[in-house]
């Protein structure tokens, strides 16, 4: 029996950049001919809703934050009905609404690029609502060993980390690195692993290098980043004169400036935090070294398809801290504390 869907629900809104998101009644979203409405499970809160939250993206307020929403279809729209259906466990892409028609549509045909794309929980509503609109063409199946709460995280962070492990484009067995063991940099290290390299996780706080050894798919080296022999610690485990790839789940610039020391003839580093100041390297270890410095956005559709067939395979788990929707006005204040340990997640009792 299908579910009713209420005309209105809970929501939590940023009416105001630096201000406490406020918990609200808005109505439920329309669902358009090719969307998906999705009852949300859960949606997680990470660097980039800090950043709407400080207003560094200029988005309209009032807005719902999140991009890391995950849930369960209740309603599809008649042009997705071939592909969805109702009941359904689903991850909402930040992305949705290609245009089609604009150059980075015909350029690319990704919709990460077309000009007029809809950003959930930037430009647009996002997951911390008791309901969300997907967009048919980017909203991806869930495994059934994965909960709400750990498929969240992947939809942001994980699905951006794939991607910086893809753009790395390391073969597999070569030493790599991660830099910076957050809620990204866990993951890294568990895909990592299931992908067949030895890692090294670095970080320069204890609640990182412990997280770093936390799942099942440990690091097989821990280094703490302010050990002034950290790099040669890290070439001599690695061998071959350094990693092959760093990727970089920070956004300290000077600490992504380090990476690349750690890197051998060739390497490749990925920096994927987004600082507000520039980046900046040392010119003589990328000429010298014929290093690659690469830009990675999110993954692809199809690479988070890859990505979440990997996570149910091998058990990658996040360390995640969850707390209901009544709890979201206090994400910013949390999201700020220096022992922070993995992600914080939005649940909704089921």
């Amino acid at each position: 029996m299908a579910t009713a869907i209420p005309k209105t629900m809970r929501a939590a809104q940023l009416m105001k950049y630096k201000t406490k998101y406020e918990i609200h009644s808005i109505p439920v979203p329309t669902v358009g001919p090719n969307d998906l409405l999705v009852k949300i499970g859960a949606a997680g809160f990470c660097h980039t809703d800090y950043q709407v939250w400080e207003g560094v993206y200029g988005s309209k307020c009032p807005i719902v934050p999140s991009h890391e929403p995950a849930g369960t279809v209740v309603a599809v729209g008649h042009m997705a009905q071939a592909k969805w259906k109702v009941g359904q466990r689903v991850g909402v892409s930040l992305f949705k609404h290609a245009c089609h028609a604009c150059l980075g549509c015909k350029t690319t045909s990704d919709v990460r690029f077309c000009e007029k794309k809809e950003m959930a929980g930037l430009q647009h509503d996002g997951g911390m609502a008791e309901y969300i609109i997907g967009d048919a063409d980017t909203s991806v199946s869930i495994p059934d060993e994965v909960p709400f709460e750990q498929a969240a995280p992947l939809m942001c962070a994980g699905a951006t980390v794939w991607a910086g492990i893809e753009a790395a484009d390391a073969k597999p067995s070569q030493a790599v690195g991660v830099l910076g063991i957050g809620g990204l940099g866990s993951l890294a290290v568990q895909f990592y692993k299931a992908r067949g390299h030895p890692v090294v996780a670095i970080d320069n706080r204890h609640e990182g290098r412990a997280l770093a050894q936390e799942p099942d798919l440990k690091a097989d080296l821990v280094i703490d980043m302010g050990d002034s022999n950290a790099v040669e610690k890290i070439k001599a485990w690695a061998g071959q004169l350094g990693l092959a790839a760093i990727v970089v789940c920070t956004d300290s610039v000077s600490a992504i400036e380090w990476s690349t020391k750690v890197l051998r003839p060739h390497g490749v580093c990925v920096p994927l935090g987004l600082p507000v100041e520039a980046l900046k390297f040392n010119a003589f270890d990328v000429i010298f070294q014929e290093l690659s410095i690469k830009g990675s956005l999110v993954a692809s559709i199809s690479q988070v398809e890859d990505m979440m067939k990997t996570v149910a395979k091998h058990g990658v788990r996040s360390h995640v801290s969850t707390i209901p929707l009544e709890k979201v006005p206090d994400l910013p204040g949390m999201y700020l504390d220096p022992h922070l340990t993995g992600r914080l997640v939005m649940k909704i009792s089921s």
